[in-house]
């Protein structure tokens, strides 16, 4: 059984989602459901029967036979009849071996389901959770808190989705169909790394990326991004902007974790554990993606992680330039993280006071989920402003609204440094916090 898992667990993680784009693929987006628990009734089998008959050539091919044919098993249970190509063997052609963190290329199924899950037909929102879902693999656990919802609700909506969607094909759109869908499928890539970035640092993952599963959601997420980049049908400048965001956030993650498993700020990471490798391949992501001649927020984005990225130090960063990404940034996206964001450059650049300003008019808004951010954000700029007394109040309140134990021992620890600036600390004004949201 351990043999088995070790030969499963890599080869569900680089081609579950091949094999449910072909199963969604054959058996239309109305049975997406039914082909995710089919991949997932065929891994439990392969636990069952490679221990006792051995792990097949193509494991991936066997896979594939096993989740169709218990699909179709299920189907004509309950009285439908789907009628798919008998030549399944040559349907699943084996991967290369993997050869670096990003090997594999897209496979044509893999993006033509990404982008049918972003139809039209549905809300953007919709979209990008159905791309979530069917596209990423992610789970409703996983995705509830990632949409500040709940995952009833989640089933509820990918439910009423594939309704919507019955009878339409899995292909890949072409022309004009293919821009209404591209944002929703950028939208949901980049989310799908957020959520492998925060489950390592919940999961209390070793500093090193390559030991590191919980990380793989993010290495998956670059891999799809730089094969949408490179895909002849798809390829657009917003595409190489988010490829180069995530190469660069995704070369930090090696400074992101420390041995215990909890996050490092990023004025604390050890920039010599950072990949340069990556950083060079999102630099030039970003060069690429400057062909194009609109500005998508997609390009600030990475404009503000690659002076994070080219800094050799902390104090090195050139904040006023992040300041002015930040600016043209709220022009296209005027949501809670960019706000957020923008307060944190302001006081990083020297205007503690206008960024306080910001951060207390946002606070009441934020969503639980970056309530604790908010209020360690209004703690910084407090201190800048040698308010160490209400940047204690700030930072001691962030604690308490943390949202995960990791995060609340990170905050923790910045509080007692905080606080060993023993008395004499001043105040610039109240520091009450808007009650727990």
């Amino acid at each position: 059984m351990a043999d088995a898992a070790a030969v499963l667990g890599p080869l569900l993680a680089r081609e579950q989602r091949r094999v449910v784009a072909l199963l969604a693929r054959q058996l239309g987006l109305a049975e997406l459901a039914l082909a995710e628990d089919a991949v997932q009734t065929a891994a439990l089998r392969a636990l069952e029967r490679w221990p006792r008959d051995g792990t097949p050539e193509r494991p991936a091919a066997w896979l594939y036979q096993v989740a169709r044919h218990w699909a179709l098993d299920q189907l004509r249970t309950a009285g439908r009849h789907v009628s798919l190509p008998d030549d399944d063997a040559g349907l699943l052609p084996p991967l290369p071996p993997p050869t670096g963190r990003f090997a594999g290329e897209l496979d044509d199924d893999e993006l033509a389901l990404l982008f049918a899950a972003c139809h039209p037909a549905l809300p953007p929102a919709t979209q990008v959770l159905l791309a979530l879902r069917s596209g990423a693999g992610l789970t409703l656990a996983q995705l509830a808190p990632l949409l500040f919802t709940h995952e009833a609700a989640l089933a509820q909506r990918l439910a009423r989705a594939r309704r919507r969607l019955a009878g339409e094909a899995v292909a890949l759109p072409a022309g004009a169909e293919l821009a209404p869908r591209r944002e929703a499928v950028l939208t949901a890539l980049a989310l799908a790394f957020h959520q492998g970035q925060l489950a390592a640092g919940r999961a209390g993952a070793p500093a090193s990326p390559d030991a590191a599963p919980a990380h793989e959601a993010c290495w998956e997420a670059i891999r799809l991004a730089r094969a949408l980049a490179a895909h002849p049908a798809v390829a657009a400048p917003e595409a190489d902007a988010l490829a180069a965001l995530l190469l660069l956030h995704g070369a930090r993650l090696s400074g992101r974790i420390d041995d215990h498993g909890d996050p490092i700020p990023l004025a604390g990471q050890p920039r010599e554990r950072w990949d340069a490798g990556m950083i060079r391949l999102g630099l030039a992501h970003l060069q690429a993606s400057q062909r194009g001649a609109a500005l998508s927020r997609w390009h600030l984005q990475a404009g503000i992680a690659a002076e994070h990225a080219m800094a050799p130090r902390p104090e090195a960063t050139r904040w006023p330039v992040i300041v002015r990404y930040y600016e043209m940034l709220l022009a296209l996206d005027p949501s809670d993280a960019p706000r957020l964001g923008h307060a944190i450059a302001l006081a990083e650049a020297g205007q503690p006071g206008p960024a306080r300003e910001r951060l207390l008019a946002l606070l009441p808004t934020l969503p639980a989920a970056l309530r604790a951010h908010g209020l360690a954000a209004l703690s910084r700029a407090a201190e800048h402003e040698g308010a160490l007394a209400d940047a204690s109040t700030w930072l001691a309140q962030a604690v308490a609204h943390a949202p995960d134990a990791a995060q609340a021992r990170v905050l923790q620890a910045r509080l007692q440094r905080l606080q060993a600036h023993g008395p004499g600390l001043r105040a610039v004004g109240p520091a009450a916090a808007p009650g727990r949201g």
